[in-house]
């Protein structure tokens, strides 16, 4: 009796544990994650529709404003893309600042993203082949900034294609 005591105690312990994990939906964690994605965003000033929709209605002129809002984001973009080169071309050393333009760049990329890629989808794959790339190398601790410079041409004068072949309002 004195060895199967220790034995049924740590049997029931491990099953209790096991039961105890799996019986968990996560629903707990889940709305943690939500809360703080939330207010990290509210830090930024922003929302969760921030640029999905802004400034579109439902009248009849709706598909020019997506346009202007598209014309818009390009142009957000392309400035992005001229800050972050002057960066890269006199502060090549400053490395939390070319990290900060990138991600800045890759927020309002991401704010017409889904535009893009449904209504210009060859355009959208043309700019991504360059601005993912550089997106990445603007990422690291230590990027490129000959590779970047090439990159940020690259993209500039896809924009720039794209925002040209774009409907005037």
């Amino acid at each position: 009796m004195e060895k199967k005591f220790p034995i049924l105690l740590a049997t029931c312990f491990i099953s209790g544990s096991l039961l105890a994990g799996c019986g968990s939906n996560g629903a707990e964690d889940n709305t943690g994650n939500q809360t703080t994605n939330n207010s990290s965003m509210e830090e930024n000033g922003a929302s969760e529709n921030d640029g999905t929709n802004e400034g579109m209605n439902d009248s009849s002129d709706s598909g020019s404003e997506e346009m202007t809002n598209l014309e818009a984001g390009v142009d957000t973009a392309l400035s992005n893309l001229e800050e972050l080169k002057t960066t890269v071309e006199s502060s090549s050393d400053d490395v939390e600042t070319i990290n900060e333009q990138t991600m800045t760049l890759e927020e309002n990329w991401d704010k017409m993203e889904s535009q893009v890629e449904e209504e210009f989808p060859d355009a959208y794959k043309n700019i991504e082949e360059s601005l993912y790339p550089l997106i990445d190398e603007g990422k690291k601790d230590e990027p490129d900034t000959d590779k970047m410079t090439e990159l940020i041409d690259e993209t500039m004068m896809k924009m720039t294609e794209f925002k040209e072949t774009l409907p005037t309002s």
